[in-house]
């Protein structure tokens, strides 16, 4: 259609002849749509359907989109493009480096213009000045064959625009928009009255805005048919001001595309599959760990150190049985119910590579490592907060105080007799020692579980089939252990320090109170030296019997009854030597005077 002929309008727009004087007031509608045809459908499925759509049969959802966009009218659902499956990789060599040069064949290339536009490829970030180059070259091959609109075609548009659409077509404007414009004015010029009058009128101007907005979006859309300019005697219409946008130059393009592509091919955190695989953690696992403190805590407080031991090593075994029968089952049954999420990887004939399934599970298993790990380490960091509980450790000062000691304790130390000194019955050492394998149960308790492929290919052969879990040479278990280290050791101060409250009885220890009964019966005394030795060993034993058998010192508890009871016999063995001794020398001198 050529608008550049004289006269155009006048011509091929059709004329009627006039009407009667009694009905030009209120003409018909066959007068009124013969200068200005109509552009929208008076009655239709939807409310807003152009009048160009009447000739065509379609469905609610074969309307959607080509009742306006020009590419999309002969659009079918039952047309579309089916997604394909991703292509696999083949054994043949160099294929992804094939795969990426048929990719840089295919990038866009601007090549010379003979009207003097420069050469650039994608390899050369373009500096903004020719980046102008480009768009206004961009811009003129767009505007060849446009003309300026006329006066005619600028009433005509206008006329569209403000009478061509009815407003219950459109859709109404937003309501989170109108409030989000209110929140950014003062809350007293809302509130003033004679702010009124205005504040109406400027909420009537927007949505007045709104509707010119949309029905001018509207008539443009309609306006990208040629077959509806022509219907509509509408040759021209206002172009908008051209967008221009300057893009700094990214010299690190090619790095981006060629990481990109290799991100699609190889990287597989995005697969659906893993987020599965964290759900099935957080809901059933995430809470599980390999020691149970809190219930340690709730249990009978303190143990002995092997049934310590014992009991940390049966809640260990429990967990891992739960891992190996409840978790590492669940994950391959997950992977056989959404099979369509990965088999595609998997090679379809002898010809196929392995590569991507193998790639594939092994982001799986560094997945279900990383599961297992923060399982481990919330175990570590639980046994090393249980210790905690008696950081402060147990210098209890100059004087004993048993009140002092509240918290329950874990360990309980026994104490016992080796001449000529009380020992701690287990060492030190040795205490340390089941200490530290405490930690050591946990690490080997969360090894040997399968990776989830043995599960689904149980043919599957080969060294590295379990999930990697945390090492005992890690830094991260050092520093648990560390920690622990400093903890017990705070807590040793308290055992060796109570110590001294049997050092008075040292005598009965290290032989001096038999050698002193020896020498004091190697010389002849009264009768009344005798009840004073034998009074003061008595007290002696009742002092010695009045001790502590249980004593709580944070970390441990001291277990003084086999002591106690050694010092007690020792005592009462002094006592009846010194009683044998009498009672044999009143015998013979009875004898002797009898």
């Amino acid at each position: 259609m050529d608008c550049s002929i004289t006269g155009f309008h006048a011509k091929q727009i059709p004329e009627l002849p006039p009407l009667p004087s009694a009905a030009v007031s209120d003409p018909s509608q066959l007068y009124q749509s013969s200068h200005y045809p109509t552009l929208m459908q008076r009655a239709s499925w939807m409310l807003a359907v152009p009048l160009k759509e009447q000739c065509h049969f379609r469905t609610p959802s074969n309307s959607i989109a080509n009742n306006y966009t020009l590419t999309a009218r002969d659009l079918k659902m039952k047309d579309l493009q089916r997604l394909a499956s991703p292509v696999r990789i083949r054994k043949a060599s160099g294929s992804t480096k094939q795969k990426v040069c048929s990719l840089d064949l295919l990038r866009l290339e601007v090549q010379v213009m003979e009207d003097g536009v420069p050469r650039y490829s994608d390899n050369q970030p373009l500096t903004p000045e020719e980046q102008f180059v480009v768009m206004r070259h961009r811009e003129e091959e767009m505007n060849k064959g446009r003309q300026a609109p006329t006066e005619e075609d600028l009433k005509r548009y206008c006329y569209y625009i403000h009478k061509g659409i009815r407003k219950d077509m459109l859709a109404p404007q937003d309501e989170n928009v109108l409030n989000n414009i209110l929140t950014r004015i003062p809350s007293n010029f809302l509130a003033s009255p004679e702010l009124e009058a205005l504040l109406n009128s400027l909420m009537g101007e927007i949505q007045s805005d709104y509707q010119i907005w949309l029905m001018k979006n509207i008539v443009d859309y309609i306006l990208m048919d040629p077959d509806e300019k022509k219907r509509l005697f509408i040759c021209n219409i206002p172009q908008p001001f051209p967008q221009r946008v300057i893009r700094a130059p990214v010299p690190w393009h090619k790095i981006y595309q060629d990481t990109k592509l290799w991100n699609e091919t190889h990287l597989f955190t995005v697969n659906p599959m893993m987020l599965t695989l964290q759900q099935l953690w957080f809901s059933e696992f995430s809470d599980l760990r390999l020691v149970r403190t809190k219930e340690i805590l709730e249990g009978e407080l303190p143990l002995l150190p092997s049934e310590f031991e014992e009991l940390i090593r049966r809640q260990c075994q429990e967990a891992h049985e739960i891992l190996q029968t409840r978790w590492i089952p669940r994950c391959a049954d997950l992977f056989i119910e959404q099979k369509e999420k990965w088999l595609h990887l998997a090679p379809q004939n002898d010809f196929d590579s392995c590569q991507q399934i193998e790639e594939y599970f092994a982001s799986v298993a560094i997945l279900m490592s990383l599961q297992l790990r923060e399982m481990v380490i919330n175990s570590l960091e639980d046994l090393l907060n249980f210790f905690k509980i008696h950081k402060d450790g147990n210098d209890f000062g100059d004087v004993y105080q048993d009140m002092q000691f509240f918290i329950p304790q874990i360990l309980v130390l026994k104490l016992d007799v080796e001449d000529p000194s009380i020992i701690f019955d287990p060492d030190v050492r040795s205490l340390w020692d089941l200490v530290y394998r405490c930690f050591i149960e946990i690490l080997k308790h969360s090894e040997g579980l399968p990776k989830v492929q043995v599960k689904l290919f149980p043919e599957l052969k080969g060294d590295d089939l379990t999930i990697r879990t945390v090492n005992e040479d890690e830094a991260l278990v050092a520093d648990y252990v560390q920690k622990t280290a400093e903890i017990f050791d705070l807590n040793l101060i308290g055992p060796q320090k109570y110590l001294n409250v049997y050092r008075k009885y040292n005598d009965l220890l290290n032989n001096n109170a038999d050698k002193d009964v020896t020498e004091f019966l190697s010389k002849r005394h009264e009768l009344e030296d005798f009840v004073e030795k034998i009074d003061g060993l008595t007290k002696l034993k009742k002092e010695i019997a009045s001790l502590h058998v249980t004593v709580p010192l944070a970390l441990f508890c001291l277990d003084a009854l086999k002591l106690n009871e050694e010092l007690c016999n020792r005592t009462q063995r002094l006592k009846d030597r010194l009683i044998e001794f009498e009672v044999e020398e009143n015998r013979n001198l009875n004898k002797r005077y009898g």
